[in-house]
């Protein structure tokens, strides 16, 4: 049932997100549509064979062959193929972000990650904070499990209530910005840490301060999640310009805002960077690590 037509759900759900920073909707997607998001994907990574480096679509994971194909991250992906674009629109998904962010909501940003049998590139603990700050916090992170995940094969980490504290420190003792907590660091309670877990069609939405990491995959089966980040239309984001006609038609609801709402909160830009590209290159520059990836 939709939350948009049950008040009492909705509450619950807003209730358990704001305590929480995060809400487990188990199987909100399913049939057809999951069905065409794993084909396409599976299409995606065998693609993949044919490159040897890093690309505009894919991020590689150390030892990729043409052989072996071995994928972290698909870039992007909504802007690869209109059906990656649609499903961030999809009518069972949009009543949760309204309920989180209200009617006006473009899609900021998508990604797939992705992490083979007995493989798969850690994330250390983090928050999107760091990487997505805006004018606002009316920011949240869908993660859709196109796969059945469980303890073993790489899931998704988060500390319930982390979100209400700040934004911690992202840099290494350099003070060169890594993406990474440091596992030392006394704000970061890993004892209260609980796997994100649920069949093939679960959806996760989590605040952007959550903390939040991710182990390799130990298991014989593989883990493909694909991540829908979403922001409010009137929550600019500070670290880029846009491209108004590109940046327009990523609003998946409502109505455009040129007049960005301003809210006191916490940003620290992540910078300087040794590396550039995605987290998993950010995080080669951090001294310490929680997570390893064998």
């Amino acid at each position: 049932m939709g939350i948009e037509h049950d008040d009492k759900a909705l509450s619950s759900f807003i209730e358990n997100y704001q305590l929480n920073g995060y809400v487990v909707l188990s199987g909100l997607l399913a049939g057809s549509l999951l069905d065409q998001l794993n084909q396409l994907t599976e299409d995606l990574l065998t693609r993949a064979g044919a490159i040897s480096a890093e690309d505009a679509i894919y991020d590689l994971e150390p030892g990729h062959t043409a052989q072996q194909p071995a994928v972290r991250r698909i870039k992007k992906p909504h802007d690869i193929d209109a059906l990656y674009r649609s499903a961030a629109a999809d009518k069972v998904l949009l009543p949760y972000l309204k309920a989180v962010i209200g009617h006006d909501i473009r899609l900021h940003h998508s990604k797939i990650n992705t992490k083979q049998p007995l493989t798969g590139s850690s994330l250390e603990w983090h928050q999107d904070w760091a990487f997505i700050p805006h004018t606002n916090q009316s920011v949240v992170v869908a993660s859709l499990m196109l796969d059945d995940v469980d303890a073993t094969n790489g899931p998704m980490l988060v500390i319930p209530g982390s979100h209400r504290k700040t934004l911690l420190d992202h840099r290494n003792s350099a003070g060169e910005f890594t993406g990474a907590i440091d596992p030392d660091d006394p704000e970061l309670s890993t004892e209260e840490a609980v796997a994100v877990t649920g069949p093939a069609g679960t959806v996760t939405l989590h605040h952007p301060l959550l903390i939040h990491g991710a182990g390799p995959n130990r298991s014989e089966r593989r883990r493909n999640v694909l991540f829908y980040e979403y922001a409010a239309a009137d929550a600019w984001p500070l670290f880029y310009g846009v491209n108004w006609p590109e940046y327009s038609s990523r609003l998946i609801c409502g109505k455009e805002c040129i007049e960005p709402r301003l809210e006191p909160c916490f940003v620290r830009m992540g910078y300087p960077r040794p590396y550039e590209g995605s987290i998993y290159a950010n995080q080669q520059a951090a001294r310490k690590r929680f997570f390893t990836d064998r």
